[in-house]
C-alpha cells in the first residue's frame, strides 16, 4: 500500500473541514444522536423574566427549531423579525462518530480512483470521521496547513496504535512515508502543535477562572430616556377621595405629569445544567420606573402608555424567574416547571419578531399579542408546561399557571386566577410561520390582566368592585363585590419573510368572558329592578408590523413600523347604572398597585357597567435600532395612541424614547 498516495487522496478529499477528521482525544457523537442542549421559548420580559442565557448572551427562547422531528435549540441572538423565521429552517450541525467502514461514507463508490487507499485509512488506521451528513466530499481542495492538520491526526493515530502494543499493524513502508511527510511539513506541524499548546493553556486558564463548571452568568442593562405629551384627558388624577362612593366626581384635574425621565432596567441571570441537557434558570431583576410608568394616574392614566422595559421596583432586586427544564420522549419534548415568574409566554412561543425587551418593540402592547398576557396581575405566579415537536414543520405547546400558588388557601388548583394555554406553530413553507392559540382563564374578579388595552376591556366591563343603586334616587349605593368569571380566548399570528431583509407580521385575538355569578339586584333607569343578570364581555385586538433588517447595509440594525388596535371592549352586557371604583392591580411582581381609570369620565356617578368602548384606540409605533457593537444597541423611537382608553374625548398620547441596551 502506498501510504503517501493514501494521505494525498485523503487530504484532497476532506481536509478543507476540520470536523471531517477524527480526534483521538475527543469523543464524537453519532449521527443519530439528539441535540445535546435543549433551550426553548422568550427573552426576559419587562413583565415576565422568561429568557435563556447561552454563551453569556441572552437568547430568544421562542426560536427553537425543529430538525428531524426533534426540538433543536438555536444558539444566536434574535436580531430581528426575520430571524424568527430563519430559526425554523437553520440546520443544527452535529459531528458524526469515527466511521469504521468505507460503506458509511455515502458519496464514496467502489469505482472511485482513490477507493482502495481511502478504505485503508478508514478501516486500518481510523483517521477520518467524515462530515455530519455522512458525505466525504472528495473533490475539495486544501491548503498546506490543512494537509498538515490531517497528517498530524494520522500520525497521532498511528502512534496510538504502536503505543498499545500493536506495532505489527503498521507497515514499515507506511512509517517511512509518514516520516518523510513529517519532515516535508515540519514547519506547518510545528505551527499546529504550537496553536494546540496555546489553546490548551487558554482552556486550562478559563477552567480555573470560570464562574462555575455547571453555571453560566449573563445579563442585560437598559438605560432609557423618555418623554411624553398629550393625554389631557386622561391623566392628572386629582384625589383618592373620589374613590369613595359617597363623594362627587373629580371637579378639577391636574395636568398630566409628562416630564422627561431617565430610567433603567437591569436583569441578571444564572443558567445551570446538571446533565448537559437540562436547564435550571434563575433571574434577578431591578428597575427604577415609578409604578406603571407613564400609565400612572398622575401621568397619562392609561395602560396604553406602558413601555416594554419599565419596572417600578425602587432599585430593589427581586427573584423574577425560577425555572427548570428537561427533555423527554426521546428529546422530542421539553417539560418546564416554573415555581416563580410564570406567564403563558414562558412556554408558548408568541411568534412575534419584537418580543425582546432590550432590542424589540418599545411598547408593552406591540411586543407580543395580549392573548399571551392573559392571567397577569397576580403575585407568585407558578406553572408547568411542555413543548412538543410533532413534525419538522409543527410544534405543539401547552402551559398551565396559577397566581398565589404559594398560598395554602388557594394553591395551584384553587387559585383566584389561573390560565391554561395551547399553542400550535406551523411552518407550511420555508418563509412563513403561522401560530394558532387558545386560552382558557379563570379570575375571581373578571379581569384579564393584560395591561395593554382599555381599562373597560381589561376589567371585562368594570363590574367587579363597583356600586349599584337600589332605588330611583340613586342612593344608597350598594357594592357589587367581586364577580368570578371564565374567559375563553382565541388568537392567530403570522410572520412572512417577503425578502431576506423584509418581514411582514400580524396577529389578532378575541376574548369571550362570562361571569359565573349574577349582579346583585339593582334599580334600572326605567323604574324596574334588575335581577339575576350574569354579565358578559367580549374584546378584540390586532396588530400589523413591517420590519426591515440590516438597512443601509448595517448588520444588526432594524427599522420597524407597527400599527394596531389595543384590546377594545366590543360587546358587553347587561348595561347596569352605578358607580365604579378604580381597582388597584399589580402588573408585575414587586411593583406597587396603582388605580388606572382611562380618564375622569369613568369615575362619575352616572357610569354604566357593561358598556362597550365608545371609541376605537389606535396604536402607531416606529423605531430604529442601531447595533453599535455585538453587545450594545441604541434604539430611538416613538409611539402614539389615539383615543386612549377607548374614549373619544381623550387626547392622543405621544411617547418618545431613546433606549440603550447593554448585554453581557
Amino acid at each position: 500500500m502506498k501510504f503517501k498516495h493514501l494521505l494525498y487522496c485523503l487530504f484532497l478529499l476532506t481536509l478543507s473541514a476540520p470536523e471531517a477528521w477524527a480526534d483521538s482525544s475527543q469523543k464524537t457523537t453519532d449521527v443519530s444522536a439528539k441535540p445535546q442542549k435543549i433551550e426553548s421559548t422568550s427573552l426576559i420580559e419587562a413583565t415576565n423574566a422568561n429568557s435563556i442565557i447561552t454563551n453569556t448572551k441572552l437568547v430568544t427562547e421562542s426560536t427553537v427549531s425543529i430538525q428531524n422531528n426533534k426540538v433543536v435549540p438555536v444558539l444566536q441572538l434574535s436580531e430581528d423579525p426575520s430571524e424568527k423565521l430563519e430559526t425554523l429552517r437553520k440546520p443544527t450541525v452535529q459531528p458524526i462518530s469515527q466511521v469504521t467502514s468505507i460503506s458509511q461514507l455515502s458519496d464514496v463508490r467502489s469505482t472511485d480512483w482513490a477507493f482502495t487507499s481511502l478504505q485503508s485509512l478508514v478501516e486500518r488506521y481510523g483517521c477520518i470521521a467524515g462530515f455530519p451528513d455522512r458525505n466525504f466530499r472528495g473533490i475539495q481542495s486544501i491548503t498546506r496547513y490543512e494537509f498538515a492538520a490531517g497528517l498530524n491526526a494520522c500520525a497521532d493515530k498511528i502512534n496510538e496504535i504502536i503505543s498499545s502494543g500493536l506495532a505489527d499493524k503498521v507497515s514499515k513502508e507506511d512509517l517511512v512515508v509518514l516520516s518523510n511527510l513529517q519532515a516535508s511539513f515540519a514547519s506547518e506541524l510545528a505551527g499546529i502543535r504550537g496553536r494546540v499548546d496555546s489553546l490548551e493553556f487558554k482552556t486550562n486558564k478559563l477552567e480555573a477562572q470560570q464562574f462555575s463548571p455547571t453555571t453560566k452568568f449573563g445579563g442585560e442593562a437598559i438605560f432609557a430616556l423618555a418623554t411624553g405629551f398629550g393625554g389631557n384627558a386622561p391623566g392628572g388624577l386629582c384625589s383618592s377621595a373620589i374613590y369613595q362612593a359617597d363623594n362627587p366626581p373629580c371637579p378639577i384635574r391636574q395636568n398630566p405629569g409628562n416630564n422627561t425621565i431617565l430610567t433603567h432596567l437591569v436583569r441578571l441571570g444564572l443558567e445551570t445544567t446538571f446533565t448537559g441537557e437540562d436547564r435550571l434558570r434563575t433571574y434577578l431583576t431591578t428597575g427604577n420606573s415609578t409604578p406603571a410608568g407613564f400609565a400612572n394616574p398622575a401621568a397619562f392614566d392609561t395602560n396604553m402608555a406602558r413601555t416594554s422595559y419599565q419596572a417600578g421596583l425602587e432599585n430593589k432586586f427581586i427573584l423574577d424567574l425560577l425555572e427548570y427544564r428537561f427533555p423527554v420522549l426521546d428529546k422530542r419534548a421539553i417539560i418546564s416547571i416554573i415555581p416563580v415568574g410564570f406567564s403563558l409566554s414562558s412556554v408558548l412561543a408568541p411568534n412575534s419578531g419584537y418580543f425582546d425587551t432590550g432590542r424589540g418593540a418599545l411598547s408593552s402592547f406591540t411586543e407580543v399579542s395580549p392573548i399571551f398576557k392573559i392571567g397577569g396581575g397576580s403575585a407568585n405566579r407558578a406553572g408547568v408546561g411542555f413543548d412538543l415537536s410533532i413534525s419538522e414543520s409543527a410544534r405543539l405547546q401547552v402551559a398551565y399557571g396559577a397566581g398565589n400558588s404559594n398560598d395554602p388557601t388557594q394553591g395551584v388548583t384553587g387559585s383566584n386566577r389561573s390560565v391554561l394555554g395551547v399553542n400550535l406553530l406551523l411552518k407550511p413553507v420555508q418563509n412563513i410561520i403561522a401560530g394558532l392559540t387558545y386560552v382558557n382563564a379563570y379570575s375571581s374578579d373578571g379581569r384579564l390582566g393584560t395591561f395593554t388595552g382599555s381599562v373597560n376591556a381589561d376589567s371585562s366591563g368594570r363590574f367587579s368592585g363597583g356600586f349599584v343603586p337600589i332605588n330611583g334616587e340613586g342612593i344608597p349605593l350598594l357594592p357589587i363585590g367581586d364577580l368570578p368569571a371564565q374567559t375563553n380566548a382565541i388568537g392567530a399570528s403570522l410572520q412572512w419573510r417577503i425578502t431576506p431583509q423584509l418581514t411582514f407580521g400580524t396577529s389578532a385575538a378575541l376574548t369571550f368572558t362570562n361571569y359565573l355569578q349574577a349582579v346583585r339586584d339593582y334599580f334600572k333607569g326605567d323604574g324596574t329592578i334588575g335581577s339575576g343578570d350574569k354579565p358578559f364581555a367580549n374584546t378584540a385586538t390586532y396588530l400589523f408590523s413591517l420590519g426591515l433588517s440590516d438597512p443601509f447595509g448595517r448588520e444588526g440594525d432594524l427599522f420597524a413600523i407597527l400599527i394596531g388596535m389595543p384590546p377594545k371592549l366590543i360587546d358587553a352586557g347587561p348595561t347596569v347604572p352605578g358607580l365604579n371604583v378604580p381597582f388597584s392591580e399589580i402588573s408585575r411582581a414587586g411593583e406597587s398597585g396603582v388605580p388606572i381609570t382611562d380618564g375622569v369620565g369613568n369615575l362619575q356617578s352616572n357610569t354604566v357597567f357593561g358598556k362597550r368602548d365608545p371609541a376605537t384606540s389606535m396604536h402607531y409605533e416606529m423605531f430604529y435600532r442601531f447595533q453599535v457593537t455585538d453587545r450594545i444597541s441604541i434604539t430611538p423611537g416613538v409611539f402614539v395612541v389615539t383615543n386612549p382608553g377607548g374614549i373619544a374625548g381623550n387626547n392622543a398620547v405621544w411617547i418618545g424614547t431613546i433606549r440603550t441596551t447593554f448585554r453581557f
